[in-house]
């Protein structure tokens, strides 16, 4: 593989956070700005949230909901969506909070041939420059297998490495050192600022009374040197070093979604000491190679060759400009490709959290949205690619969350519904939150996220065959989401089963004088339960069981609201067809049943296919980062890779640092190759690698697509290693826009093999 396609590099270092590169170990991120005078390292830590445990439900009443659905059902749906405003939401998430900063100073001096990168195929930043003829260099990585952050510092000349290293969080928090470690224990604040409106009390970010403290946490940073070190009170000083490494460990209190961290929490300070003197006891050289055979392992399992654009020379932040204007640098989707699967590793391990709205990067103590989880596309979106690039251990964290809100959403299901099972709404903080948040219904009212993780749960199955994992972990939650859907249900004035209210988030439509967000049904809801429905039953008849779950799918399923197409040929979005407030809403919600659904294909549903081409159509190609990331895997199941490709090329459109919130289209990519909503979301850089793989090899239970929408500009390349539903390895190589040759690994029997229409012989 070309060096292009594998390297971030720059010739000045990073200014803005959305410059500077990140790195990680699922647990640790790091923001590395690589500046030679005094280094910056933005550092995050998975588990340090706000809050505490709670319980919402008692803010919600089922009277009220039940006063809405009898209105919506009724066609008074303004009135509705009032109700269910004023008596059915409850609090915010609470919200993901920074570590802190690492600050090296360095000695001063006029700095020559200056370049920072980050090298993909090792997960390793580096920085070089030359500062009065001596030439410095930085290698930094967050260790998995050591659970630690790690920075090394040579130069070419003896004694010349001279720093003081500081550490400083915005949160609550003491510095002090020990005789040969520095310390900074902190705790995070016990409500979200986004919630201060809605506490009982005034709003006291730090509580004292023990019931009401949050998370508690210790970083500590250690030095080995071969020059001279001093542990002071708040710093650490280096002197006269030929060499010398820092290295950075983490914990905290939290101790499980349903423990409280002070009362409950998990010792983590000896914890923290004890990660150190692990690491601490073993070479740099060790701690590096064992980092990089770990991140190589799944790293190296799937390669793109799209060709080489010679652009090696170019550092990334102008080739992005360069591409602006060309469209020439087919290795760009490949360095993008590589770099969404980086993030991937960086940021889900086993153990870890699960991604939220910013990966684990965030340097504000008031994130856009939070930084929590929104479960109506981001952090789902999060995991799109996972699977079919071969992580499925990367997909764990997902699993373990979604095991969470199963538990917590029993309560929500039966105080708020007065149902069986568990659901789930519009946003989930790190202590698995499943109720209604404030705000207007299009996103505050949305009782659909257990529907859809489902989707995840059982996709993980299809694509390891893991029966043990099926029977034990996603049969059962599957189970647990199809009892509640099963009682939601009522019938409509034609007799057919919907859920009523429901929204298509975050859309509304023109309704009298206003706007309106809640429908009697939405195309979104009914999508998710058909799906849950049909994947229950595929489940059970894999582990060859029945039970009475079953039958009521039998006796329902059958009676769902059919998909409907409106006057212009579109699929409707809400249960009757309804003027558009925002035709070009980022949203496509209903097309759920394209992608990431297969309930609408050409096969089976040629008629409905071409009602989602003309919503695609409609809607327009324009949005934020993680719609542009969605609408390349709706293209690519169209079969349409140059429209696919389009909405591509304007994904990599640079984006400023300036922090600006833009719904409509200012979609793009920041000089790291971060997704730009804007402001930062990681949720559109992994939707591009999605959509990229999509273009290349889709997968059901039973057929292996090759290059299903492989564009025109995309004339001759290779990929190996994607993984197909069934645990199958796909190799394609295609030259002149034509397959040339395909290789499968694994067990192919009752596969069939589709090209360009044409069923192959395998």
């Amino acid at each position: 593989m070309s060096m292009d396609s594998e390297l971030l590099f720059y010739k000045k270092p990073a200014k803005m956070w959305t410059s500077a590169l990140p790195l990680g170990n699922g647990k640790i991120g790091a923001m590395v700005f690589g500046v030679p005078q005094k280094e910056k390292i933005s550092l995050n830590y998975d588990e340090l949230w706000t809050g505490f445990p709670k319980t919402y439900q008692d803010m919600c009443s089922h009277e009220h909901f039940l006063e809405a659905r009898e209105l919506a059902l009724n066609g008074k749906l303004r009135e509705a969506q009032d109700i269910l405003e004023k008596s059915f939401e409850g609090y915010n998430s609470e919200a993901y909070m920074p570590f802190g900063d690492i600050t090296i100073e360095c000695t001063r001096g006029t700095v020559k041939n200056y370049m920072r990168g980050l090298d993909l195929s090792t997960a390793v930043h580096f920085v070089k420059y030359t500062k009065s003829d001596v030439t410095y260099t930085r290698e930094a990585f967050a260790s998995y297998p050591d659970h630690a952050f790690v920075m090394h510092f040579a130069s070419d000349q003896k004694r010349a490495i001279n720093l003081t290293i500081r550490m400083t969080s915005p949160l609550r928090c003491t510095v002090h050192s020990n005789s040969n470690t520095l310390l900074l224990d902190g705790s995070c604040p016990s409500y979200s600022p986004n919630n201060k409106g809605l506490l009982q009390s005034q709003y006291v970010p730090y509580e004292s009374d023990p019931a009401k403290k949050g998370i508690g946490f210790r970083g500590a940073v250690r030095v080995k040197t071969d020059g001279n070190v001093s542990y002071d009170p708040d710093s650490i000083t280096v002197t006269s070093a030929d060499t010398a490494t820092l290295y950075f460990t983490c914990e905290s209190s939290f101790n499980g979604y349903n423990k409280h961290p002070h009362l409950e929490g998990k010792e983590y300070k000896n914890a923290c000491l004890a990660m150190m003197d692990a690491v601490c006891a073993k070479s740099y050289e060790d701690v590096k190679a064992a980092h990089i055979d770990d991140y190589k392992s799944y790293y190296n399992r799937v390669s793109l060759d799209l060709g080489s654009s010679h652009k090696e020379k170019m550092p990334t932040d102008k080739r992005l400009a360069d591409f602006t204007g060309t469209h020439n640098d087919p290795a760009l989707y490949t360095l993008l490709f590589n770099f969404g699967r980086y993030l991937t590793i960086a940021a889900s391990r086993e153990g870890s959290q699960a991604m939220n709205l910013q990966g684990i990067w965030n340097n504000s103590t008031t994130p856009p949205w939070s930084s929590n989880y929104t479960v109506n596309i981001n952090t789902e979106m999060n995991y799109f690619p996972t699977l079919m690039t071969d992580m499925p251990e990367m997909h764990l964290p997902l699993i373990d969350f979604v095991k969470g809100i199963s538990d917590t959403g029993e309560k929500t299901a039966q105080e708020l519904y007065h149902a069986r099972g568990f659901t789930c709404h519009h946003n989930v903080d790190i202590w698995r939150m499943t109720t209604p948040v404030q705000g207007d219904s299009q996103w505050s009212f949305w009782p659909m996220a257990s529907g859809w993780f489902c989707h995840h749960l059982y996709e993980h199955y299809e694509y390891t065959l893991d029966q043990d994992y099926l029977r034990d972990t996603a049969y059962p939650i599957m189970k647990k989401a199809a009892a509640f859907y099963l009682d939601m249900l009522v019938p409509d004035q034609d007799g057919y089963l919907i859920i009523a209210p429901s929204t298509s988030p975050e859309n509304s439509f023109k309704y009298g004088n206003t706007q309106c967000s809640v429908s009697e049904t939405s195309t979104m809801s009914m999508s998710i339960i058909k799906e849950l429905f049909i994947n229950c039953k595929k489940a059970a008849a894999i582990l060859g069981i029945h039970d009475e779950i079953l039958d009521e799918i039998d006796e329902k399923q059958p009676k769902l609201l059919p998909f409907r197409v409106g006057s212009k040929g579109d699929l409707l979005e809400w249960y009757k067809e309804e003027e558009w407030t925002e035709p070009h809403h980022r949203h496509i919600s209903h097309l759920y049943a394209l992608h990431p659904a297969r309930l609408l294909t050409y096969e089976e549903t040629p008629e409905l296919m071409e009602a989602a081409r003309k919503t695609l159509e409609y809607r327009g190609d324009n949005g934020t980062g993680w719609s542009l990331g969605w609408k390349i895997n709706f293209w690519a199941r169209m079969r349409d890779g140059n429209h696919a490709l389009k909405l591509l090329d304007m994904q990599l459109r640079p984006v400023d640092n300036k922090y600006i919130i833009n719904y409509t289209n200012g979609g793009g990519t920041y000089p790291n190759l971060f997704d730009a909503h804007p402001p930062f979301q990681i949720d559109g850089n992994f939707g591009a690698v999605s959509g990229i793989t999509e273009m290349l090899m889709q997968s059901t239970d039973n057929v292996i697509y090759l290059l299903p929408a492989l564009p025109e500009a995309w004339p001759t390349g290779s990929v190996k290693g994607l993984r197909a539903k069934g645990n199958i390895k796909v190799d394609i190589v295609w030259q002149n826009g034509k397959l040339e040759s395909y290789t499968l690994h694994g067990d192919t029997k009752g596969k069939k093999i589709k090209y360009d229409g044409a069923t192959l012989a395998k």
